[in-house]
């Protein structure tokens, strides 16, 4: 593992905390999955659409308990700059932004009577006038600035705060101290909101849960010992900020231990799950894809024949070829022809469901068979099989 990916890490930025007490509200950014959403008649042209997760969390008991955007924006294309432009002093900021939005499919709400989800409407391009919106444009359309900026704040097991606030700053003109935190996913997000944002509440008791479901039947005794244990936390930190720095770090903490192991299994990186080698196609796509989750699959690969048996799901791409028997007949009878031939070769990704629910890939498998083809004929199929679409 040459260099640390993003997807290793829980990221997500606060891109805007408002409102007054009992009806505050945190947006957090997920900034690993930055998508590209531009439809194919738009490629080569002066706009791309791209896309941002937004997950906003609710304290008022009246409103969801948080809703998940898929936010795209309209980008307009133009100079691009790299790691070798960049010099804080000299600071061009050839940044993208939007000034249009809409939410896009895949968006929903977590309802607070029940904590049942519910979809939320795609929408019609819209002026992205709110400051939110204006933060989360530059984030979405400047995608590979703000990975380079993460990428140079990684210290080991540590987070260069500061150098990460001026870079972003200097370099696409969003706040220097514009929290980076450890949670990205919505249930994350919604739990830090509550054990870091709105504590206090929790310690009053005072959280909103017309469900029930966030209540612990727990003794008293457990109550006031986790009480005391949330308290000594929110004293040791000196304000919401150390807070939410001190989730990133614990975060990184966490992952650097994954990523140890991660690099123990590497050294098999080459073998199946259960310690077979692999051939030279599954090394191939297993370097790409293994781990990453299942949406990369079918955006790079095309959409798959499926299958689901208990928790593991398959994703089969295929590819064929077929050539009919001739049989040439005489005065004699039978007097020739061709046998014909056939030939297939399959690409299947086994997924499995991570810790967070997220259905990533565990396995691959290609295989091929033939019959009057030629080994060649199996070769050019795999190598079909295993380009993307």
């Amino acid at each position: 593992m040459a260099a640390l990916s993003t997807q290793a890490f829980a990221f997500g930025a606060v891109v805007q905390y408002e409102g007054e007490i009992d009806d505050r509200v945190v947006y957090v950014a997920d900034l690993r999955y930055m998508l590209n959403r531009t439809p194919p008649a738009m490629v080569g042209g002066d706009l791309e659409i791209r896309e941002l997760p937004v997950t906003a969390v609710y304290e008022n008991a009246g409103k969801p308990e948080f809703v998940h955007m898929k936010l795209q924006f309209q980008c307009a294309v133009g100079k691009r700059p790299n790691n070798s432009d960049f010099k804080l002093a000299e600071s061009k900021n050839f940044f993208r932004a939007s000034n249009t939005f809409r939410i896009g499919a895949g968006s929903y709400q977590l309802r607070r009577a029940d904590l049942k989800t519910e979809p939320v409407a795609e929408s019609d391009w819209k002026a992205a006038r709110a400051p939110m919106l204006a933060k989360a444009a530059i984030i979405a359309c400047n995608s590979i600035e703000i990975d380079q900026a993460l990428h140079a704040a990684i210290k080991g097991k540590t987070f260069d705060f500061e150098g990460f606030g001026k870079r972003i700053a200097a370099y696409l003109g969003l706040p220097a101290d514009m929290p980076v935190i450890g949670a990205s996913l919505p249930s994350e997000v919604l739990d830090f909101a509550w054990e870091n944002l709105w504590w206090s509440k929790v310690l009053d008791g005072k959280r909103p849960d017309p469900s029930g479901k966030w209540a612990q039947p727990l003794s008293e005794a457990d109550k006031q010992a986790a009480l005391a244990t949330l308290r000594k936390k929110q004293q040791d930190l000196e304000s919401g900020t150390e807070s939410m720095r001190a989730s990133l770090l614990e975060s990184l903490q966490k992952t650097g231990k994954e990523m140890k192991a991660d690099l123990e299994a590497a050294k098999n990186a080459d073998k199946h799950a259960d310690g077979s080698k692999m051939n030279k196609y599954e090394a191939k796509l297993a370097a790409v894809f293994r781990g990453q989750p299942e949406e990369k699959v079918v955006q790079i690969m095309g959409n798959p024949e499926f299958n689901q048996v208990a928790g593991t799901r398959f994703l089969r791409y295929t590819e064929y070829w077929e050539r009919a028997a001739v049989t040439v007949y005489g005065a004699q009878g039978v007097v020739g022809g061709d046998a014909g031939g056939f030939a297939k070769c399959f690409a299947e990704f086994r997924v499995r469901q991570d810790a967070h629910g997220q259905w990533r890939v565990d396995d691959v498998l290609v295989r091929g068979d033939y019959q009057g083809a030629g080994l060649g004929k199996v070769s050019l199929l795999c190598e079909d099989a295993t380009r993307p679409k």
